[in-house]
């Protein structure tokens, strides 16, 4: 029952909100049924509809599907302070951090299921009704790390929200291996990243042994970057108007 209550509760405070807040859950729906529309053009002619032959759309969608992984993985350099080291001052934006890293995540699996062309054999990835092909499948590798660490953030923010909710302390020793899990991780989905640029041989830019660094540093820079900017804009738009 308490369960219920706290899905109940989300719901209420998720449909709660002024004009400005439906007209942009009304915007975010519409660039969703548009998303939605295309994908289903796609389906029906194949992956030739998205051009991503033409390197100006492939660069909107693996640019897009880059950013997305370093935003998700930058959530590690919020957790870490807050929960293994208890510092009360982050805490407050940790859980901001975390819901960004699994909305992330969910985008990212959106973009591998529109690479993939066919949805429906995606079944074949499963272990036992199909084959992984793992280890040494770069599909198999982004599938497993995006999924896992998707499935942690989730765990981790869902908890951490209920306790909140109930009023108790979330319990250290339930927490803490899940964070720790989530750091290598947190490493392996954008290093997946840096390999799947590695394998293409028409950029010889990217055949460089230091690309995977290279992404995790700009993820642990890009990530919190737009952690900041969220930040402040829930600031200005709900600050009291005297603090503002």
């Amino acid at each position: 029952m308490l369960y219920w209550r706290f899905f109940l509760g989300s719901v209420r405070i998720w449909l709660k909100g002024g004009k400005g807040y439906y007209s942009w859950l009304a915007f975010l729906g519409a660039c969703i049924l548009i998303g939605v529309l295309g994908y289903i053009e796609q389906l029906h002619g194949g992956l030739i509809r998205t051009h991503m032959r033409d390197p100006v759309s492939w660069g909107f969608y693996i640019g897009n599907f880059t950013f997305l992984v370093g935003v998700a993985a930058a959530a590690v350099v919020l957790v870490i302070p807050a929960y293994i080291y208890n510092w009360k001052p982050i805490k407050e934006i940790a859980i901001i951090g975390e819901l960004l890293a699994v909305s992330a995540v969910v985008m990212c699996l959106l973009f591998v299921a529109a690479d993939l062309g066919r949805p429906d054999r995606a079944w074949h990835l499963i272990p036992i009704i199909g084959h992984l092909n793992f280890p040494s499948s770069l599909l198999a590798w982004d599938v497993l790390v995006l999924n896992g660490y998707g499935a942690l953030n989730f765990v981790i923010v869902t908890y951490m929200i209920y306790t909140a909710f109930v009023r108790k302390e979330y319990s250290k020793s339930f927490v803490t291996p899940l964070i720790l899990i989530s750091i290598p991780f947190a490493v392996s989905i954008h290093t997946v990243t840096a390999f799947v640029y590695n394998g293409l041989p028409a950029r010889p830019f990217w055949n460089s042994a230091i690309l995977a660094p290279r992404f995790l540093t700009s993820a642990f820079c890009s990530g919190p970057a737009i952690i900041l900017v969220l930040l402040q804009l829930l600031k200005k738009l709900h600050a009291p108007r005297d603090q503002r």
